[in-house]
């Protein structure tokens, strides 16, 4: 894959650094010639060219979710642009370090901690799923979510996000597993379940354990490592059958507001 630090892609934005390395994509940070603003440049990457079609198409899914949302956990999508066999999104810049490097870092977070940050993912969640029709983002993880000095997040990476159809069964499972629902996988790498809110609620669960623990979910484990009501809220959203998880974000949100900070 070429090295674009030090270009200019799209005619108007100059690559200063690598910022992170995915599966299929990359992100750089860039500066706008034309306004001098700092940007984030997504670059879908493929070895294969036949591949193209399914890259634009995740692009194009992300484009679609974000373009016209407005609540603060989102990050805002400025340009799509296409450049020979390249892919790429311009989007906002968040200055921050991720979850998941924020643990392997600092090590598990207080529970004030993961009470401020976990409020505001509900918050956005809540706001994905109230969109008509709901977007169900899928892919909820520490490593997908952005924590700044102000200890405010953003949620990243939407590239296996949808909006939902109650008529539409999943095709191919998704998902990081450690933190997706079981619906997720399915039955020999099938889904049976049209993934919904819920699928997002049971990762809200996987997340917070993750961060209380430094340790991906696990259901099986007889030692929890999590005790008091934050064990009750993370046993409820990652119930196996969705009918038994919360039913909404809004009922995590109360029940996590409700939590006592002075627990370690």
């Amino acid at each position: 894959m070429n090295n674009i630090i030090n270009e200019i892609v799209g005619g108007r934005y100059y690559v200063l650094e690598l910022l992170g390395e995915g599966g299929t994509s990359n992100v750089f940070k860039a500066m706008d010639i034309h306004t001098k603003e700092i940007c984030a440049l997504k670059r879908y990457i493929t070895s294969d060219p036949a591949n193209n079609k399914t890259l634009l198409e995740g692009m194009e899914r992300e484009l679609s979710v974000l373009k016209h949302c407005t609540h603060p956990v989102l990050p805002k999508i400025y340009n799509l642009i296409k450049e020979q066999e390249d892919f790429y999104l311009v989007m906002e810049y968040v200055e921050g370090i991720d979850l998941r490097s924020y643990v392997e870092t600092n090590g598990t977070l207080k529970k004030r901690e993961i009470k401020n940050i976990m409020e505001q993912i509900c918050s956005g969640l809540y706001y994905l799923h109230s969109l008509e029709p709901p977007v169900i983002y899928r892919d909820l993880k520490p490593s997908n979510v952005i924590l700044t000095d102000e200890q405010k997040i953003k949620l990243i990476d939407f590239g296996i996000a949808k909006r939902y159809s109650r008529d539409i069964v999943d095709e191919i499972p998704v998902g990081s597993k450690g933190f997706a629902a079981p619906e997720q996988y399915g039955i020999n790498g099938r889904s049976i379940y049209n993934t919904d809110i819920r699928t997002d609620i049971y990762t809200i669960g996987t997340t917070m354990y993750y961060l209380k623990t430094k340790k991906k979910y696990d259901r099986n484990k007889k030692t929890w490592r999590v005790h008091g009501k934050l064990k009750k809220i993370i046993r409820k959203c990652t119930e196996i059958l969705p009918d038994k998880r919360y039913q909404s974000c809004i009922d995590v949100l109360c029940d996590i507001k409700s939590l006592h900070i002075i627990e370690k």
